[in-house]
């Protein structure tokens, strides 16, 4: 197929398969639900059009616009949706997109487009559309460009030569920052995977109450899925300490639970339920996992001034990390009290870098500890080879001409 297109035509292709293919995957799931109701209630009429303005909301929330909510907003983004779109656009641009410059631009620039007109299709009758065109437009462009890249890439197998004029120290500090970045999102993902087993029966509860068709549970339960990955950078927050909030007055914290009212929606049972106790040694493991992987990748950073610049790099890499991780997952669920949810930028910045360079910090001090031990080791035992040494060359030196060595008296004098 991509021989047969130009690249122009294979990069526009690849924006444009990808704005409908993620759309059709919120789509498709939104219209079954509507058109399996009436077989379950004897409803003759299929809401099709609300089915598909919730599956655009959705849409739309993924790509950075918000949605209305009574009297406030929706903007919490569905980060699993923009997963979605990345991971659909790598995929297509890898059987549609060439190796040029163009034919990235042109695949960045169609998704980018689409996006923009869905906005503005969705948001015709507000006096919104022109804000949410340029949020859709500049949100799918960040999204389409590393992941049009990454298809292209994966094709090609290519490889950017400005790469190879980064310093060595720099490119050992960007490795070690992306590896602890994934070790703490890699906890995160644990913790919420336990509090999720623990709070299974209020999960089970609040699903069973709602009372929910099987086809709208299930699409209930993709859009749940869709914020799964927003929920695991609440819990990044959550195991560094500061925690978040999920409604003014609430935080949850390792040492701390303050709960508010809540939404009857099953994904919020998945929440920490309780605090204190072992749960408080949450930020320590932080630092252990950031101590692991400075261990592991300790000979790559080196030593000296040369690895002091790459933990450097590497713990500005962490720092820039968190602070977008949990901007991103930052926003208002609802009007009123659930304006507010998410973990506070700054907060969670400062504590999490300062966790991981006590971590590196600790490595550093023990593997200059253990060298200085090494070579005081070896000194000494150098120093005891050279005196040995002297004392056999006295006793070569006392040998006669005739090879007979005299003897030495024991008599203490």
């Amino acid at each position: 197929m991509r021989e047969a297109l130009p690249g122009w035509a294979g990069g526009v292709l690849t924006g444009l398969q990808g704005v409908l293919l993620s759309y059709l995957v919120v789509l498709a799931p939104a219209l079954a639900a509507v058109a399996g109701a009436p077989s379950l209630d004897g409803s003759a009429a299929v809401d099709w059009s609300g089915a598909a303005t919730v599956a655009t909301r959705l849409w739309l929330l993924g790509h950075g616009v918000p949605v209305p909510a009574g009297d406030g907003v929706v903007s919490l983004v569905p980060l699993g949706m923009v997963l979605l779109s990345g991971a659909i656009l790598a995929s297509v641009a890898r059987r549609f997109a060439v190796k040029t410059w163009t034919s990235w631009g042109l695949a960045v620039a169609a998704f980018a487009g689409g996006a923009g007109v869905i906005a503005g299709l969705a948001t015709a009758a507000t006096d919104s559309t022109t804000a949410s065109v340029l949020r859709a437009t500049t949100v799918g462009a960040l999204i389409a460009a590393p992941a049009v890249a990454i298809g292209i890439w994966r094709a090609y197998g290519a490889r950017l030569e400005m790469l190879d004029r980064i310093p060595a120290t720099i490119r050992a500090g960007l490795r070690l920052g992306l590896a602890t970045l994934a070790l703490v999102l890699l906890l995160a993902a644990a913790a919420g995977t336990a509090w999720a087993v623990l709070g299974m029966d209020r999960v089970a509860s609040t699903a069973t109450g709602l009372a929910m068709d099987p086809l709208g549970a299930g699409a209930l339960a993709l859009g749940e899925v869709l914020y799964v990955p927003t929920l695991a950078c609440w819990m990044v927050a959550w195991v560094i300490g500061p925690g978040f909030v999920v409604g003014t007055g609430s935080l949850y914290a390792p040492d701390t639970l303050t709960e508010a009212a809540l939404p009857q929606l099953p994904l919020l049972g998945a929440l920490p339920s309780g605090s204190g106790g072992w749960w408080v040694w949450a930020p320590a493991v932080v630092a252990a996992l950031s101590a692991l992987a400075f261990a592991l990748l300790h000979r790559r950073v080196g030593r000296g001034w040369a690895g002091a610049r790459a933990a450097g790099t590497a713990v500005a890499v962490v720092a820039a990390g968190l602070a977008v991780l949990t901007m991103v997952s930052r926003g208002s669920i609802g009007p009123g009290a659930l304006a507010v949810a998410g973990a506070e930028v700054v907060p969670v910045t400062i504590v999490g870098t300062a966790l991981v360079a006590g971590g590196y910090a600790a490595v550093w001090g023990a593997r200059e500890g253990w060298r200085w031990l090494r070579s005081r080791g070896n000194d000494a035992g150098r120093t005891e080879d050279a005196g040995r040494a002297g004392e056999d060359a006295v006793g070569q030196g006392e040998v006669s001409a005739g090879g007979v060595r005299p003897q030495r008296s024991s008599r203490l004098m």
